[in-house]
């Protein structure tokens, strides 16, 4: 979603992002051109807690900067422990269209009629869930 957040507002988006209380980490531009600057890229949370820093670097080989989060990794770790194993996902193949489509299909709306803020969030990310093993099948 390239919305450019320092210069308009959608209130479709600031309803989200209110209703679950995030927070938005970056208010400088990450995307600047010799006739503009814009905030495109972003970082939200929902608690600040872990986050030891957030920061866009002017170091760019394209418009876009590079936009970083450094957080903190508490883990409960016992000595006996070899490895400890982090899960992530790839998005190298991304398509927003596709991605949008997907969201639709697995009912994102449903998420707006819902007032509780727990089972909101839960069946957001059952939906994101969804998307992802969907998009990996594909």
């Amino acid at each position: 979603m390239n919305d450019g957040l320092l210069f308009y507002s959608n209130d479709k988006w600031s309803d989200i992002v209110i209703k679950f209380g995030l927070i938005q980490l970056k208010t400088a531009p990450t995307r600047v051109t010799k006739n503009s600057s814009t905030l495109i890229d972003y970082i939200y949370t929902n608690t600040t807690r872990h986050v030891v820093k957030a920061f866009t670097s002017s170091l760019a080989i394209s418009d876009h900067y590079l936009v970083c989060l450094l957080r903190s990794m508490n883990f409960n770790v016992s000595k006996d422990s070899k490895h400890t194993l982090i899960k992530y996902r790839s998005f190298n193949k991304f398509n927003a269209n596709n991605f949008r489509s997907d969201l639709l299909c697995f009912g994102l709306e449903n998420v707006e009629t819902i007032t509780n803020p727990n089972e909101a969030l839960d069946l957001f990310y059952n939906i994101l869930d969804g998307v992802f093993i969907e998009t990996r099948a594909n």
